[in-house]
């Protein structure tokens, strides 16, 4: 996100989601520029407070600077590509809505064998966008190719989400936004841990059960104790599909029994165990003497004269909403008072006027 303060900068965010599927923030980082060394930079000091994680996996847009950084600081990570920027380069690309359509479909199947037959039909409709969609390898777009899991996490929104949260902070000077973000995080992981501490109610038992289900004539083999359903969105989310929870009803059990350990009560609470403590007074501070005396100075940055731009730029690949014009005179839409026909006098610089009343001359 872009810093609108004096000396601008762009604050890094890194979030996922806790167990009720909401953000949860992991690290925040304030940079002159975007580059290959700001982001090493920040992907060290972020590995330093997560270490090594297993199955880690990193959800990004074809940022060639983000991606050096993670490959040299968290080379044992998986990435993967937001969909919502690969669709925005896909319309940029001037394909066409059923060829988007395909490709949203193929990339959030759970089936390899629908994969493949819908990217089929994409490549028999249009061969140069599937060339285009090839030169990244499936195992960084499409679910039922993706390595590792990926909890349903498809785009970056999450990331425009938490940008939209920060939006009062990006034009407060640098510790005073991080004050702001510190705040925020706060009131999050109080309210979060309340409500924690207010649901759920779960009662763990094991049973060993094997399931035929059948669902609009398709039928599928659901096994409780596996956890596993013919669909495999069982599997992959780690969280009971339509046909796991039909079986679990059947017998009456509970469906909180079949839930990844990422989803429970315990798991949620001590993702917001820890507080966010405040800085305290700054005249108690314990300053060591190297710090103290040394003086940082403001970047190098030229300063833009006129004010500064608040709203981001929207780039052509998005869509914006059309504002109808509305008369103020007749009150119909699709002109202004300056060209209004029903005007009782022309207005001088009224080309419509000019033209309907020369004709009577």
């Amino acid at each position: 996100m872009f810093l609108k303060s004096k000396y601008r900068g762009v604050l890094f965010v890194v979030v996922s989601k806790d167990a009720n599927n909401q953000i949860f923030p992991l690290c925040f980082g304030v940079a002159e520029s975007e580059n290959n060394e700001a982001y090493i930079w920040f992907f060290g000091e972020m590995r330093k407070a997560i270490q090594i994680r297993r199955e880690l996996v990193f959800l990004l847009d074809r940022n060639q600077s983000i991606t050096n950084g993670i490959r040299k600081v968290f080379p044992e990570a998986h990435h993967g590509i937001c969909l919502y920027h690969f669709e925005r380069n896909l319309k940029q690309q001037h394909a066409k809505a059923t060829v988007i359509n395909l490709f949203q479909s193929a990339t959030r199947s759970y089936k390899r064998e629908d994969f493949n037959q819908l990217m089929s039909q994409l490549k028999s409709i249009d061969k140069k966008t599937y060339n285009y969609i090839m030169e990244e390898p499936p195992e960084r777009w499409a679910r039922s190719w993706f390595p590792r899991r990926r909890y349903d996490m498809l785009t970056t929104n999450m990331v425009e989400s938490m940008n939209s949260v920060l939006l009062k902070g990006r034009e407060m000077p640098i510790l005073r936004m991080l004050d702001f973000i510190q705040e925020k995080l706060g009131e999050w992981f109080y309210e979060r841990r309340k409500k924690t501490n207010e649901t759920f109610h779960r009662v763990f038992n094991l049973d060993s059960m094997l399931f035929r289900i059948n669902s609009e004539g398709i039928e599928f083999i659901v096994h409780l104790k596996k956890r596993t359903c013919d669909c495999l969105e069982f599997q992959l989310d780690e969280l009971p599909c339509p046909h796991a929870i039909a079986a679990i009803n059947k017998r009456y059990l509970q469906k909180s029994n079949y839930y990844s350990n990422w989803y429970s009560k315990e798991t949620w609470l001590k993702t917001y165990e820890g507080h966010v403590n405040t800085v305290g007074d700054k005249k108690l501070w314990d300053i060591p003497q190297n710090v103290q005396f040394e003086i940082t100075k403001p970047p190098d940055v030229e300063i833009l004269q006129g004010r500064r731009q608040k709203k981001r730029h929207i780039p052509m690949t998005e869509s914006v909403p059309f504002k109808s014009t509305k008369c103020s005179r007749c009150k119909q839409v699709g002109h202004n008072i300056t060209t209004c026909l029903s005007s009782p006098a022309p207005h001088p610089y009224s080309k419509k006027h000019t033209e309907k009343y020369s004709n009577l001359q």
